[in-house]
């Protein structure tokens, strides 16, 4: 586990997969079989997201899924103010279960399909991992950003992000990649911010 986690977040984040485990065997809501996998493929993907976001800083999470990394974020950045939006109910009541079962006080659960006319409101980092592509990203979210939003998109191959890359528009956004070293693929952070 992350060395700068408190025992406490590494205890929730140990509940947190033990329940989705749970809840996958009649709900199916991602296709891990165990614990292991669970904390290689998904908890681990999400870690270098806490690295690069400040405290007291809204997040917006979209196409939550099962929690990742909305819910990693919300037990590892308790003083961040986190809103995770997921389309899918069966989803949304799982994720309402944790929020509950760890008294994640910081969370809000948003079930719903993110529109760019949403009124969702404006947040400080938009988070997604496996969700858009970054121009449609940008699109959906451009109610979201203000001058100061950092995107902080989990992305995969450095070859298929550049390509993706290509229909942002330069002049309103600059971008970096970086990459996360993770052994057994290839994994990146696409940090998107305005330009001044």
């Amino acid at each position: 586990m992350h060395d700068s986690l408190s025992k406490t977040q590494k205890e929730k984040i140990e509940k947190f997969i033990a329940a989705a485990l749970e809840f996958n065997k009649t709900h199916n809501i991602f296709s891990r079989k165990t614990k292991e996998e669970v904390y290689r493929k998904d908890v681990l993907d999400c870690v270098p997201l806490i690295n690069n976001i400040e405290d007291h800083k809204s997040i917006l999470d979209l196409g939550s899924g099962g929690g990742f990394p909305g819910i990693i974020l919300s037990i590892t950045k308790p003083k961040n103010m986190v809103s995770l939006v997921e389309s899918n109910s069966k989803k949304c009541y799982f994720l309402r279960k944790i929020k509950d079962d760890l008294a994640l006080e910081n969370t809000n659960i948003i079930n719903q399909t993110i529109e760019k006319n949403n009124t969702l409101g404006l947040f400080d980092v938009i988070t997604t991992r496996a969700f858009a592509s970054t121009k449609k990203t940008l699109k959906l979210t451009q109610n979201n950003a203000h001058s100061k939003t950092r995107y902080l998109l989990l992305k995969g191959k450095e070859k298929t992000i550049n390509k993706e890359l290509e229909d942002i528009d330069k002049k309103r956004h600059k971008y970096e990649i970086i990459n996360l070293d993770m052994s057994f693929y290839e994994r990146n952070i696409v940090l998107i911010e305005l330009n001044e």
